[in-house]
Order: structure tokens, then C-alpha cells, then sequence
């Protein structure tokens, strides 16, 4: 995982350095969707759906992609959140780690209590992506020997836009 970051970071300042600009990602600065949880079981003993309380907010600030994660969670400090291919779900950090092709760190650490966590994308990294169908996972710390997967749903990416499904979203307990 460490080194396909590298890889894009490289592929990123080649770009750059090339003058290739960025594509407009057709959303407007402040677009916000929202992905909810309900109490009810399924066979990956999780939950699924929609019940009203905020799990995830989705926004688009300039060439920023935000995810906000409830506070709810119990996250560590090298906890994740990742898109990978495909579209089974995951429970385990070690598996949804092999696969990922694109993740950001817990942005905001040393938050207070009541913040909701942030992981922080550039826009042009979505573009890289080939569209098709992904799973979004948040995972609780990148130690594998300790970290869960907390909840997945669905995604696609199309032209570097990112939709999530948020009426499949899937809570591990």
C-alpha cells in the first residue's frame, strides 16, 4: 500500500511538473450527500440502510474530496478510509488492506470529542481510478493484527466522480 502511494505521488509531481492540468469534476464547491445506518441485520453481520442518524457526509471543497465520519466511531490514530475494486464487502483490515487501490489517513486526529473525523482526497486521485464499481471501507487503525473494517458500501467512480451508494452501506458489529 505504501508504495502505490509513492507511485502516485511520483506519477502526481510528473504531471505537475508536465503542466497536464486537472479535469473539472463537474461538482460545485459544498455538494453533500449523506449515508445513514440502521439497526438491522443481514448475513454479513452488519447493518445495512438508512434510519436518520449520520454516518458519513460527502463533499467536494475545490480539489478536495471530504469525507466526515461520524464521531460515533472508535477510531485510532492510523485509522483509513479506502476505495477497492470490486464489489464484495470486507470485515477484516488485513484483506480490505491487500486491496486497496486508494486511501487517506485519519486527517484529523487531535479532534475534539464531538468533531466527526476527516479523511481528506485530491480530486485528481479519483481520476486516476478506472471507472467501475468499488467498495468504500473504513477501517479502524492500519495494523492488521488489531484493525477492523467498521463499515463499507458501494461506490462507483465514472470520469473521476465519485457516487456512493448510501442506501447499502454496511456496519460491521
Amino acid at each position: 500500500m505504501k508504495k502505490l502511494i509513492a507511485l502516485i505521488v511520483v506519477c502526481a509531481m510528473s504531471f505537475a511538473l508536465f503542466g497536464c492540468g486537472k479535469k473539472d469534476s463537474g461538482k460545485s464547491s459544498g455538494d453533500t450527500t449523506k449515508a445513514t445506518t440502521q439497526a438491522k441485520d443481514d448475513e454479513d453481520n452488519g447493518s445495512k440502510g438508512a434510519s436518520g442518524e449520520d454516518s458519513v457526509k460527502f463533499s467536494q471543497k475545490g480539489e478536495q474530496v471530504i469525507f466526515s465520519v461520524d464521531s460515533k466511531f472508535e477510531l485510532m490514530q492510523d485509522a483509513w478510509l479506502g476505495f477497492i475494486p470490486g464489489t464484495k464487502g470486507y470485515t477484516k483490515e488485513g484483506e480490505a488492506d491487500e486491496y486497496d487501490v486508494l486511501y487517506a489517513y485519519v486527517d484529523n486526529v487531535e479532534k475534539k470529542s464531538s468533531e466527526n473525523y476527516q479523511f481528506i482526497f485530491d480530486t485528481w486521485l479519483f481520476e486516476g481510478l478506472e471507472d467501475g464499481d468499488y467498495v468504500m471501507v473504513l477501517c479502524d487503525s492500519d495494523d492488521e493484527s488489531v484493525g477492523k473494517v467498521l463499515f463499507y458500501m458501494p461506490a462507483k467512480i465514472n470520469s473521476g466522480k465519485v457516487t456512493l451508494d448510501y442506501d447499502k452501506i454496511v456496519i460491521n458489529k
